[in-house]
């Protein structure tokens, strides 16, 4: 097997090749001078078994995908992983007239080559596989996060999801390790007051673990670490599997309380402390 690294994960899918013992292939990515992306697999692929590791966070980032995809098209098996799957949360029309994002992307995908098998990683909607025509899974990095929580030595750590949307995620990084978990419930005081606080547990003088699947600009997670604050918990740690982390996400994050902000390596950058590597080579070797 080869692992074919896409502009977007190049560390990620060194990592992968490293699990795997197997080499990684030389790619060529450049900008014609009209801004078009120039994409090239250096060496033979004929008859090889490829896996491209490529995550979707900006146009660019689908366009080199697809490139990679056809540049292989001579590969006897093709499988792609994409770590982030961009467009996901725009999974349905909301207003008349709207593109269903992530069904167009699924298809461009899908019509470029044949293809062995897809992964993606903590979709935000499971139910946007249905729109690949290819055999899609979705792989499971929470207990990933729950791992680095264990490692890290937090004392006695709260795991806290940030609205009721994330509970089975909050569920899926505590219970195996029993760490006590919880999700913030909002309730209207009054016309002007909301209270904000978890559902069953009390967070005085604990030290909190805020999860989420993934945090974009970070307005909600700092409303939830400001507001933990305010009813006493102790050291307030943030982690995701995707971080997107735009506009002023990180100091607005930090601002706010949090302690220590972890990702996964999905997306990466210096929050990375979490790598999916190994998960995803295991799966590969099955």
């Amino acid at each position: 097997m080869k692992i074919i690294p896409g502009m977007s994960a190049q560390v990620l899918a060194g990592r992968i090749a490293a699990e795997l013992d197997c080499k990684v292939a030389s790619c060529e990515f450049t900008r014609f001078p009209d801004g078009e992306l120039y994409t090239r697999v250096l060496g033979d692929m004929k008859d090889e078994e490829v896996t491209i590791v490529q995550s979707i966070r900006t146009d660019s980032d689908l366009i080199c995908l697809l490139q990679l995809i056809d540049a292989v098209e001579e590969a006897s098996k093709t499988k792609v992983v994409i770590p982030y799957l961009g467009y996901a949360r725009q999974d349905k029309k909301f207003e008349p007239g709207e593109a269903i994002s992530i069904r167009a992307i699924a298809r461009s995908i899908c019509a470029v080559a044949e293809l062995d098998t897809i992964y993606v990683v903590n979709v935000h909607n499971r139910g946007v596989l249905r729109y690949f025509d290819v055999d899609t899974k979705e792989l499971d990095a929470s207990s990933l996060i729950g791992d680095y929580v264990v490692k890290k030595e937090i004392a006695h750590p709260v795991i806290i999801g940030p609205d009721e949307g994330a509970t089975e995620l909050t569920k899926a990084v505590a219970a195996p390790y029993g760490f006590d978990y919880d999700v913030l419930h909002k309730t209207r005081i009054s016309n002007e007051k909301v209270e904000i606080k978890p559902k069953e547990l009390s967070v005085e003088g604990k030290n909190i673990v805020i999860v989420d699947d993934i945090i974009s600009t970070g307005g909600t997670i700092s409303e939830a670490a400001s507001m933990l604050k305010a009813q006493k918990a102790n050291d307030i740690y943030v982690a995701c599997i995707h971080g997107v982390f735009v506009q002023n996400a990180i100091p607005r994050m930090l601002n706010a309380g949090v302690k220590e902000i972890i990702a996964t390596d999905t997306i990466e950058s210096e929050f990375s402390k979490v790598s999916i590597a190994k998960m995803v080579a295991d799966v590969l070797k099955r």
